[in-house]
């Protein structure tokens, strides 16, 4: 793009920063989580799943490693209590809340090789919500995530992480 010099220099401005908003819009959506944690690992990912288990949802964030995959993000939530039979609605999930036992509904983690193993702190708010419930694999899961983790000692305390997604169910 070339800018005339003879426009006034706030219109350069201008359509030099709409330009650069136009080059950042062309960016694959998806493949990268926000947030303060970003500043301590990276969060690239090529792919979302998203994978049931008994009372469990979880959304993974994955990059291919050699024959496995790293999991650079998982957000799981207990919800079991949360879904009647046969249910595939939208779910909004209050991944901070306490349930009986004291254990909170939500939990992220994190596995990739040649990483130390990461213990993120206790959340203080979040939310994953997704716009159906689908079981069947190859089904698609949108929605997003926001976390704040509790503030202390811990090196993630007080940082957040947040994103959007379309995941596919597996098996």
């Amino acid at each position: 793009m070339q800018v005339s010099p003879l426009l006034p220099r706030r219109s350069r401005a201008a359509v030099l920063s709409a330009a650069l908003a136009g080059l950042g819009a062309c960016a694959p959506e998806g493949t990268r989580l926000e947030g303060s944690v970003s500043e301590l690992v990276d969060l690239r990912y090529e792919r979302a799943e998203a994978q049931w288990s008994p009372g469990e949802l979880s959304i993974n964030f994955v990059t291919p490693q050699g024959t496995g995959v790293n999991t650079i993000l998982k957000v799981s939530a207990q919800v079991g209590d949360m879904i009647p039979e046969g249910y595939t609605g939208p779910l909004v999930i209050d991944l901070a809340e306490v349930l009986e036992g004291g254990a909170q509904r939500g939990a992220i983690g994190r596995s990739v090789l040649d990483e130390p193993a990461r213990t993120f702190p206790p959340l203080a708010r979040g939310k994953l919500t997704v716009g159906g419930t689908p079981v069947e694999p190859g089904s698609r899961i949108t929605g997003d995530f926001h976390v704040t983790f509790d503030n202390g000692t811990n090196v993630y305390s007080g940082r957040t992480v947040f994103g959007s997604f379309e995941a596919t169910v597996q098996q």
